[in-house]
């Protein structure tokens, strides 16, 4: 899926005034397809097996390049941009887990299988998203200076939500720095997050939207700053009524929950992801 507006063929004066409509536009309802183009303030999120190679092993240097290249291009046009993204735990766990196979005994390191399923096991999901977290920011930053945008690194937890202050604080930080001009960059902070669910969960649900993944977590941002459009990037075509490499499965051109939800049949979430398809 490519999110990239192209205006190319316009004259610099259409672009100049097609900037100042958006800039001045009240926000949004998209009732179309064809009206996504107008969108001002978009929310981009990038799933874990998107930025994530098919081995599990590193980052896909590429896909994730070209995201940012497309997202600092919005963002020069006058769009307010706003990215959720995964792959901190991923990416914590890839140099982890090779720090771990390196103070291995000789011994353990004649069976690398045992090894690898070993130190996945004993690495907490938490310790990667702590060690991962920063690496990825770091990346994210270096990517984002070639096209002079500046981020913002925003961690968020269920409480900042459900807490009526913190959600207040959370709506002002993201507005600020969406009007000056910076592309926040969000993730759940994996590394405090308790793994249980809560007991405001439960008042949260009264809102529409519980928090369990970044997927969940992209839509409540939509809500919380009125965003015109929300991308979820996927490496998968669409919403399909099955698991995508069945035969029997087939793409949905519109999903309507009400009238197609009976007609879906979910499979398995990717073995780096929390969302999958279902989420979605």
């Amino acid at each position: 899926m490519s999110i990239l507006y192209r205006n190319s063929y316009l004259s610099w004066k259409r672009i100049l005034q097609q900037r100042h409509d958006i800039l001045n536009s009240k926000y949004l309802h998209i009732t179309h397809r064809n009206e996504m183009k107008d969108a001002r303030r978009i929310i981009v999120k990038l799933g874990t097996a998107l930025i994530t190679r098919e081995n599990e092993d590193g980052l896909a240097l590429g896909r994730l390049a070209s995201t940012v290249e497309q997202v600092s291009q919005l963002q020069n046009e006058g769009r307010q941009m706003l990215l959720v993204t995964s792959g901190a735990v991923a990416f914590g766990r890839q140099v982890l887990r090779k720090e771990a196979m390196m103070t291995m005994t000789m011994r353990k390191s004649l069976s690398p299988k045992d090894v690898l399923h070993n130190s996945r096991q004993a690495i907490q999901r938490q310790a990667c998203a702590a060690f991962g977290q920063k690496g990825l920011m770091s990346l994210y930053e270096r990517m984002f200076q070639q096209y002079n945008v500046g981020i913002a690194q925003v961690l968020v937890t269920k409480t900042d939500f459900y807490n009526v202050d913190s959600r207040k604080n959370l709506q002002a930080t993201l507005n600020e720095l969406l009007n000056l001009n910076i592309v926040p960059i969000l993730n759940t902070n994996d590394a405090v997050a308790p793994c249980t669910d809560t007991d405001d969960e439960v008042t949260a649900a009264q809102d529409g939207i519980v928090i369990n993944d970044n997927d969940s977590l992209a839509a409540r941002l939509a809500v919380l700053i009125s965003a015109d459009l929300l991308l979820i990037m996927s490496d998968v075509n669409g919403l399909f009524t099955g698991p995508p490499d069945l035969e029997t499965s087939r793409l949905l051109h519109t999903f309507c929950p009400k009238q197609d939800s009976q007609l879906i049949s979910f499979g398995a979430r990717s073995s780096v992801g929390t969302g999958g398809m279902e989420s979605k």
